[in-house]
């Protein structure tokens, strides 16, 4: 191909019909002439892309394979080569789409044999989750490539990247092959799913399906991979070979400031979070916790971490008050009284005493209204009592009689708000007040440098923030050295654009008085004026820290093909929950076999689900995910089960109680058969298999909507199946609202309070549902928030069903007293337990029950003799440490 030939060449498909554009503008020399001769068929349709035929396709992807003896390298070398050469712009973007039409036609077919394959083959991974290997085995042979096809394709992958990374198009998407985008995720259930410590074991095992298939070594070409393919194979790449997981230990309303000492130094890591509970049964790091473990820890630990990035206020202490006495309702003034009787004072009562001026205090009522006053004094009343001052009266119907609970707040120092300019989240006014000059510039700095460790750690942790940023924030956070222009302002504040652009023009006398308001220096000009505006702005102290906790973790070399669009996509939400958002349109939605066999009750599921409107949907996918935002649409599983048994009809009536539980590891949802359990209660006639009579099918579309709305709205917290790793991540109904860490009552520590009628007590200690409490007598599970559940008799009368709750609700369901600040420890209860021993093995009643699937009678035996002994005598054990 001579000069003569290039001249000739045009790119009419991108002008008018007749008009011509040489491709190398005059270049006669580009390498080998032989490799250009052997790339003709290539180079041949740079201008035409879009219009060659399938047989040109082939001939294109062979002359890439290159020669026998030469490999595809040397055509590589030479497509660089001519990248490189200030050829017209496009040619290259010709050159670029007819390399994506070739791997489309090469790579499209097999992705898609490989993704039937895969259906084929599978029923839901369920609760366990899916291998990598085990995915890779089942569509192995449909992804493998020929001889000729896997050089040419690798030469086409490497050719692409090459592009991508010299490219100026501020579009990231010109140099995505889709087909490759689709191969990589089809192992994302795997990806996601990862143990602690499995990264390195993955990425291994990709490179060994790559070798064997012929597939490009996708993790060198990111550049064409979409952010969602990207993030799958970042989350791998970032985590050393050798990197053991990092525990942390924090509270559920914790603060970045907590993970000071506890996140890693020099390299990412898989996230072990847990969150402290003083009725855990589980002790890590010598504090007791949540059971829980896995993805769906993980992705609540970053939906806390969120919070605290944008909170205004911080929780103190929270203490429940149903039935408290002592407080009065009087306008802006709320009186506080001491007990009349001897004995503790009420939580309640305590912690409204322990309000300081600007403290927030908050007043949740039984009927679900909250209201939030900012205390501004606490004055001693003429008689007796206290007058704790608020900034604003409150209503006259609010009653202290209705209280159900109170919360206790201090100002907090958000990181970020809410940027109108750009509808999104920005630096608050504090990211400039940085420093070691006092503890709270320290706490400032300390947070913002943990913020950045944390978003590389959300990446290698397959999880997001809760709050979107802009682009520019991660335009300047890849590039550390680079200094903010007036023009970034475009789009980003476009008024204060403009007046820095006045700024610019405005006369001597003008900025000489404008220097004066403002205190400036005498020397300073109208560009640095503009200069320092900006940067304080777009890069203040807070970027600095990101930065240099982003990049302490990061590795330059991974990310090198990563732009900030991307980093973008993969770290912040990408789709809001709407009132039109489909389940079925976000998730692609597995019934295991015992459910889809299960006709009406799937029919019911999707008409409770379809009914949900923008709150419930949130509630819904807090319950079974972890978190409120939903993934990108097709890119995660949602499995339904029906993992419960019963054989008898006292037990199918007892599995009417029973409340949906969900695994936010694998965002699994697991069901009771409802259908099955109003069959055989006798309480409808018997229809044909698999069909339901229209007075069966209406109540069980009323049990399901009743208990799934009261599971998703009453979730917080792990428990049941915190005995083994990542897939005993299980959710189930507790307190709507996240419940501070009690003082340092141990869980069997009984406190005063008032047991609701009819209501059923969660024993945060066990996972008990317990439904009796003997009149005039403390009960156990008095000082535990209360859930009103409904339940369904049988037509004999029998005994009201027993609902069964497990994980979450037990650790949130633990009665929410007094933190942080306090007037005093609550006693640890040695007594009582020493009392307990001394309860005839007959008459003892255990502190737990284990917990079981099965809700036989067996099952539901209590534990008895030495085995309560026993118990008591771990408790006694434990209680005794806890006091020395």
């Amino acid at each position: 191909l001579g000069p003569a030939h290039w001249q000739s060449m045009g790119s009419g498909c991108f002008k008018p019909s007749g008009a011509s554009e040489p491709l190398l503008a005059g270049n006669t020399d580009v390498g080998n002439p032989e490799i250009a001769s052997q790339l003709a068929p290539l180079l041949k349709n740079i201008g035409r892309p879009g219009r060659c035929s399938a047989a040109e396709l082939d001939a294109a992807l062979a002359a890439l394979a290159g020669s026998p003896t030469d490999g595809h390298e040397a055509t590589v070398e030479w497509l660089r080569l001519w990248l490189n050469r200030p050829a017209p712009p496009k040619a290259r973007q010709g050159l670029v789409a007819l390399l994506q039409r070739i791997l489309a036609r090469c790579l499209e077919p097999r992705a898609a044999a490989a993704q039937e394959a895969l259906k084929a083959k599978d029923s839901g991974e369920g609760a366990d989750g899916v291998e990598f290997g085990q995915l890779a085995s089942q569509c192995e042979d449909a992804l493998r490539l020929g001889e000729s096809q896997r050089h040419g394709v690798q030469a086409a992958c490497s050719v692409m990247s090459e592009a991508a990374r010299s490219s100026t198009a501020p579009s990231v998407s010109d140099h995505v092959v889709p087909a490759l985008d689709k191969i990589i995720l089809l192992f994302q259930r795997a990806f996601v799913g990862q143990r602690a410590g499995s990264a390195a074991k993955q990425l291994q095992q990709l490179r060994e399906l790559e070798a064997e298939t012929g597939l490009p070594r996708v993790q060198e070409h990111l550049g064409l991979l979409s952010g969602s393919a990207k993030s799958l194979l970042l989350a791998m790449m970032l985590v050393p070979e050798d990197a053991t997981p990092t525990t942390v230990v924090l509270p559920r309303n914790g603060s970045l400031n907590d993970l000071k000492e506890q996140l890693p130094e020099t390299h990412a890591t898989i996230l072990l979070p847990y969150f402290e509970a003083a009725a855990g049964t589980k002790m890590v790091q010598g504090r007791r916790v949540e059971g829980g473990e896995g993805h769906g820890l993980r992705k609540e630990f970053f939906t806390t971490m969120s919070a605290d990035a944008l909170r205004k206020w911080g929780l103190i202490s929270a203490a429940p008050a149903v039935g408290v006495t002592g407080v009065i309702f009087r306008g802006g003034r709320v009186k506080l009284l001491p007990p009349e009787a001897p004995g503790p004072m009420p939580p309640a009562l305590q912690l409204l005493l322990s309000a300081k001026p600007g403290d927030r205090v908050r007043f949740v009522f039984t009927d679900g209204q909250e209201v939030e006053r900012v205390a501004t004094s606490m004055m001693a009343a003429p008689d007796t009592g206290s007058f704790l001052v608020l900034d604003k009266a409150l209503e006259d119907k609010l009653s202290p009689e209705n209280l159900l609970r109170c919360e206790l707040q201090n100002p907090s120092l958000p990181l970020f708000q809410f940027h109108r300019g750009t509808g999104q989240h920005w630096f608050s006014a504090h990211a400039s007040e940085l420093g070691t000059a006092n503890q709270r510039q320290q706490d400032l700095t300390g947070r913002y440098f943990a913020l950045g460790k944390l978003l590389v750690l959300a990446i290698a942790n397959h999880c997001k923030l809760t709050f979107t940023l802009p682009e520019l924030f991660f335009r300047f956070l890849v590039k550390r050295n680079s200094t903010p222009e007036l023009d970034d302002l475009k789009g980003f504040d476009n008024v204060l654009h403009a007046s820095m652009r006045k700024c610019l023009k405005m006369k001597p006398g003008q900025f000489k008085q404008l220097k004066e308001v403002e205190s400036l220096p005498e020397a300073m000009t109208r560009e640095d004026y503009v200069t320092d505006t900006v940067k304080d702005i777009l890069t203040p102290l807070g970027m600095e820290e990101v930065r240099r906790g982003f990049w302490s973790l990061a590795n330059p070399d991974v990310l090198r093909d990563v732009s900030p669009l991307d980093l973008r996509q993969v770290l912040c939400p990408t789709v809001q929950v709407s009132e039109d958002m489909g389940i079925r349109q976000i998730f692609r939605v597995v019934f295991e076999d015992d459910t889809s066999e299960c006709q009406p009750l799937v029919e019911a599921f999707w008409s409770v689900l379809d009914g949900l409107n923008k709150a419930e949907k949130k509630r819904f996918l807090m319950f079974v995910t972890g978190i409120e935002t939903p993934p990108e649409p097709g890119t995660e599983q949602l499995t339904v089960q029906l993992p419960f048994s019963a054989f008898t009809k006292d037990e199918h009536i007892s599995m009417l109680g029973m409340l949906p539980q969900a695994h936010t590891c694998t965002n699994t949802l697991e069901l009771p058969n409802y259908y099955e359990a109003l069959q055989e209660s006798g309480r409808f006639p018997t229809q044909g298999e698999g069909k339901a009579s229209k007075a069966l099918a209406a109540e069980l579309k009323r049990l399901l909507k009743e208990k799934l709305g009261l599971a998703i709205s009453e979730t917080e917290g792990y428990e049941l199946d915190a005995t083994g790793g990542a897939e005993n991540c299980v959710t189930t109904p507790s307190s709507s609202r996240p419940a501070p860490g009690p003082i340092g009552a141990p869980p069997w520590a009984p406190n005063p309070g008032l047991q609701q009628s009819g209501s059923i007590g969660i024993s945060g200690t066990g996972g008990r549902s317990s439904a009796e409490t003997e009149s005039g007598s403390e009960s156990q599970s008095a000082s535990i928030a209360s859930l009103n559940i409904p339940t369904l008799k049988s037509p004999a009368g029998d005994a009201e069903a027993e609902s069964q709750f497990s994980s979450r609700s037990l650790q949130s369901l633990a009665s929410p007293q007094i933190t942080g600040r306090q007037h005093g420890q609550a006693k640890m209860d040695v007594d009582t337990l020493l009392e307990s021993l001394e309860e005839t093995p007959g008459s003892a009643k255990p502190v737990s029950d284990p917990p079981s699937r099965v809700f036989g009678s067996e099952a539901r035996q209590k534990q008895g003799g030495s085995q309560d002994v026993d118990k008591l005598l771990q408790d006694l054990d434990a209680a005794l440490t806890t006091v020395t």
